[in-house]
């Protein structure tokens, strides 16, 4: 064990593809120039240059650092003094030269240098195997105003579990955090790969701040792609612009990568039939008989909620499935065995199905990569059924309901295992029911209000609201009902004596029914409220119920202009009727304000019915979700929605009517 620890660092020479520099050569870039002063005096931390090497052949793959940096901040002392790098199984770190420039004088601080190796796991019991460890190193006495020299290489040398990345490689570099200056920095890219490397640049832009075209080429065996910078601070905008990166990957198409995995997953699919390994199972499906829906169900139930999901780090881009019938026995499996068991299900029961390859958090990012098998990172389910496709994800738990009721999955791009695959894009989507649809009831009587939310959930809302309820504190859930619904009365925090501990009275909610195979789920809310008028600046009286997640506040603060913006959102629908036993004044603009919108993305209407002691309005929010706006078509969605709460056409408020001289005279005498 001890010499498995020593093997995740060494302290050695640079290899001789990184053209290391004497110590002559790198004192002679630690010089102080206009470039760096300027630095000094805004108070930032200063690098005087940054020499980083990415190196791969065909047996491993290097990260060569060389850099020398002042240390102006005490955070970044911090940084400099302690410091971790977390390393897969088959990684090393070589640590070159660790050294600091005090006073003119160059000392080499290796010998007062701390190694420690650390297990990097704390999550095995929720299902993550992770085999990574950490290089923990700490360098003593480092002071404010040092300047530290740091050379390294990062080496990940192939196994036999890396059969892909022998065959691939896929780095991106990104330019540097904005906060540092770089009196030099220079990137070289060297391929010494039997394959040509493919590259493409984006997000570069002139000195005007307009997006340069993007730039792709080839980097042959043997060559090297290089970027180099003098004086450099990187001018991107965080707020608003993507950071420019290069990717690079080796040459295939999509359709070449999928030859090199659609065999092992071809294996595990087909090597031993379902009831040979599986005859409970198979047995409770065949007892439903011709309900192909429930059957559907109950597959996709089973592996989602009795088979124990396995994250394994090492394992996720290997795509050697595990093969189902040991996911079965054990009970466990990462995504792609999870996967693999699911269809196996599904191709028992005769239903189509693939599986697909995504990624959630890069979905965006997909349609600009070269095309590689690293660009996803996760595997689920496809199905085509009844003319419609759906996808389900394995790994997801307490989910319910026949396939068309279950979970909408919000992505955009995903590729199928299978001949001739490339990368595709789903369509937009309209939900065929209401996702949430409330019925509200205000009814006040002598100062004493009296509310009722009945709310039914469909579809992903409703596994949601079943697993808050299921998991959560009853009574947090009843004060983060109240919370909610005294924001859509528009009360004021302590004012005219309004605190939300004591406004409600009587509060509960309760499941008023289940359904799990069409995956519906009500609730009911109900409380009193003591003082339920809003009071406005002229004294007038005010019942009012605005919800205002329908006006997707976050597009105001919405400033990207390199990225679209990602619209799906869940269909709603409101009902909601308050009744007083004071008159209201039935000519209110407020209260009569209706609305229609048919927009492209989103269809909504506010339509209300009044009298002289209450009012109902019904509002119905139809969005077209999955669907990604051009940066262009943003400020028209934005101001469609703004539209609904500068005209107040997301609830019902009614105003009191002002007493008449007789009323005011019978209020007087209590009459």
């Amino acid at each position: 064990m001890e010499q498995e620890l020593e093997e995740k660092y060494q302290i050695g020479t640079p290899a001789a593809w990184a053209a290391p520099l004497s110590e002559e050569e790198l004192l002679t870039k630690i010089v102080e120039s206009d470039f760096s002063q300027q630095q000094y005096d805004e108070g930032k931390d200063y690098c005087y240059f940054l020499r980083k090497i990415q190196y791969t052949d065909d047996t491993k793959n290097a990260e060569y650092n060389c850099m020398a940096y002042s240390v102006q901040q005490p955070g970044t002392l911090e940084f400099a003094a302690v410091n971790e790098f977390v390393l897969y199984p088959s990684e090393q770190m070589i640590f070159h030269r660790i050294a600091i420039l005090r006073d003119g004088v160059l000392i080499d601080k290796l010998p007062d240098t701390k190694f420690k190796v650390l297990d990097n796991e704390g999550q095995s019991l929720d299902g993550v195997i992770n085999s990574s460890k950490k290089v923990n190193i700490s360098i003593k006495d480092v002071r404010l105003y040092d300047i530290i020299l740091v050379e390294d290489t990062r080496v990940l040398t192939y196994t036999d579990k890396d059969f892909l990345r022998k065959e691939l490689t896929k780095y991106v570099w990104s330019s540097p955090d904005v906060y540092w200056a770089y009196g030099s920095y220079t990137f070289d890219f060297i391929n010494k790969r039997s394959k040509p490397v493919a590259y493409k640049k984006q997000f570069f832009r002139d000195e005007q701040g307009a997006l340069l075209p993007v730039e792709e080429g080839v980097i042959a065996s043997g060559d090297t792609f290089s970027l180099r910078h003098e004086n450099y601070l990187n001018p991107v905008d965080v707020n608003r612009e993507l950071f420019p990166f290069i990717d690079f990957a080796t040459q295939y198409t999509y359709e070449e990568l999928l030859g090199l995995v659609i065999p092992y997953y071809e294996a595990a699919l087909t090597a031993k039939p379902l009831p040979a390994y599986a005859p409970d199972l198979v047995a409770k499906l065949d007892a439903l008989g011709d309900n192909i829906e429930a059957k559907i169900q109950l597959a996709i139930e089973f592996v989602q909620n009795h088979v124990r999901y396995i994250y394994n780090e090492e394992e996720m881009h290997g795509h050697k499935p595990q093969d189902p019938w040991v996911t079965y026995e054990f009970k466990q499996g990462d995504c792609k065995a999870k996967t693999v068991l699911l269809k196996c299900v599904l191709d028992y029961l005769g239903v189509d199905s693939s599986v697909a390859l995504v990624n959630y958090n890069a979905d965006y990012y997909l349609k600009y990569y070269l095309p590689s098998l690293f660009n996803f990172n996760h595997v689920i389910v496809k199905v085509h059924h009844n003319e419609n496709d759906y996808f389900v994800d394995a790994t997801y738990r307490d989910e319910y309901g026949m396939l068309e009721n279950r979970t909408f999955i919000s992505f955009l791009n995903y590729m199928e295992i299978k001949p001739h695959g490339a990368l595709q894009q789903r369509g937009s989507y309209r939900s065929p029911h209401f996702a949430i649809s409330d019925e509200i009831t205000l009814d006040v009587n002598e100062e004493v209000g009296t509310i009722n939310i009945k709310t039914t959930y469909r579809y992903g809302r409703a596994n949601g609201m079943r697993r808050y309820v299921k998991t959560t504190n009853k009574k947090a859930v009843i004060d983060n009902t109240n919370n909610f619904v005294f924001s859509c009365m528009d009360f004021v925090e302590s004012e005219n004596g309004n605190d939300k501990r004591e406004v409600f009275k009587d509060a509960s909610l309760i499941v008023v029914s289940d359904d799990k195979m069409n995956n519906i789920f009500v609730t009911l809310y109900t409380a009193t409220i003591d003082k339920p008028y809003y009071v406005g600046n002229d004294g007038r009286k005010y019942l009012k119920f605005y919800d205002g997640n329908i006006l997707k506040n976050h597009l105001k603060d919405y400033v990207l202009k390199d990225v679209s913006f990602w619209h799906s959102y869940d269909s709603e629908r409101y009902s909601i009727t308050i009744r007083s036993d004071k008159p209201i004044d039935t000519q209110d603009q407020y209260t009569n304000r209706q609305m229609d919108v048919d927009y492209e993305l989103f269809k909504y209407s506010l339509k209300k019915k009044v009298d002289k002691y209450g009012a109902t309005a019904v509002i119905e929010y139809i969005p077209l979700s999955n669907v990604e706006v051009p940066v262009e078509d943003i400020p028209s969605l934005r101001d469609k929605y703004a539209a609904i709460g500068k005209e107040s056409a997301f609830g019902l408020g009614v105003a009191i009517a002002k007493p008449g001289f007789f009323d005011s005279i019978k209020a007087l005498f209590g009459r």
